[in-house]
């Protein structure tokens, strides 16, 4: 039996519960956080010391964005727990570096690469190598965040900061040698062009929004073949030369998040080494946002439109 402490308790957390609770080699010993945003059905303690003295296997920190590179280093240093953090582990290769000593027991909730969709759609294209890396990859993702309240924002950081690693994660079972050719970030929206090997990728990412919305297109041959992923209700369209050649549907009836984080715990559990868990991934994440954030502001045209 696994033994999970869940250090904070805010939004993620409730999906970190309800997946634990479907897998029956785990048990949530204790929830961490000084003052709960709602009632759980764990004990609860106050510090991450309290929590770590209850002996806990897996550590998997789902609290503010700024904390996780700290709050791992504390309980690599004074636990043998393995640590699960939420994405982004941090925003600089800078914070990572001193923890990869610590890779065998430091892993990255990277769920979007293990959401159902996306592992059709990354076997579908390596059965057919013939059509080589994507000559382009547009991934845009909206989430209604604005009536978050201000300090659930700030643990967020930026739309930008909260979603790219989402998109750079699934666009990692496609891609590789990323660089950042420019990018501009409002806060509450952000767009950034990267090159890849063999074609360009264009991420896009808002918080106004009146409902929640992520895709991805994989394009190859310029365009000749398109993979159409829809992250929302889990979907693959593919078109070859005008022709749709494949559809994937989610024939399952867990809520997304969920299944993004069941896949993610099977690997966690059971292939521990599965790099899109890898502190080697979070890093090159972390390398790309310094990157965008080093350069100067792209000249975009911002529009808000309404009903």
């Amino acid at each position: 039996m696994t033994r999970v402490l869940l250090a904070g308790l805010g939004r993620i957390a409730r999906t970190h519960l309800a997946v634990l609770d479907r897998i029956a080699s785990t048990t949530v010993v204790a929830g961490v956080d000084p003052a709960p945003a709602y009632a759980v059905d764990v004990p609860v303690v106050a510090s991450l010391a309290e929590g770590l003295a209850l002996d806990p296997d897996l550590v998997v920190l789902a609290t503010p964005t700024s904390t996780h590179a700290a709050l791992a280093a504390e309980v690599l240093a004074t636990s043998p727990a393995t640590v699960l953090s939420e994405k982004p582990l941090a925003q600089t290769s800078a914070e990572i570096a001193p923890l990869e000593a610590h890779a065998a027991r430091l892993k990255v909730a990277h769920h979007f690469a293990f959401s159902p969709e996306v592992e059709w759609a990354a076997a579908y294209v390596a059965s057919r190598p013939e059509l080589g890396p994507p000559t382009r990859v547009v991934a845009m993702s909206t989430d209604a965040y604005g009536s978050l309240g201000d300090s659930q924002r700030a643990s967020l950081v930026s739309s930008f900061v909260d979603s790219a690693p989402n998109q750079l994660s699934v666009a990692s079972a496609f891609t590789s040698g990323w660089s950042v050719t420019s990018h501009a970030d409002r806060g509450d929206r952000a767009v950034t062009v990267l090159a890849h090997d063999g074609g360009e990728t264009y991420l896009s990412s808002s918080w106004l929004a009146g409902d929640s919305s992520k895709h991805t297109t994989l394009e190859f041959r310029g365009g000749e073949v398109e993979v159409k992923i829809e992250h929302s209700s889990m979907t693959v369209l593919v078109i070859e030369r005008g022709r749709v050649v494949a559809h994937a549907a989610y024939a399952d009836t867990v809520e997304r998040k969920q299944a993004h984080y069941l896949g993610l715990y099977d690997a966690l559990l059971h292939r521990p080494d599965d790099p899109r868990l890898g502190v080697g991934l979070a890093l090159r994440i972390a390398r790309l946002l310094e990157e965008a954030a080093a350069l100067p502001a792209a000249d975009v045209a911002w529009r808000e439109v309404t009903a």
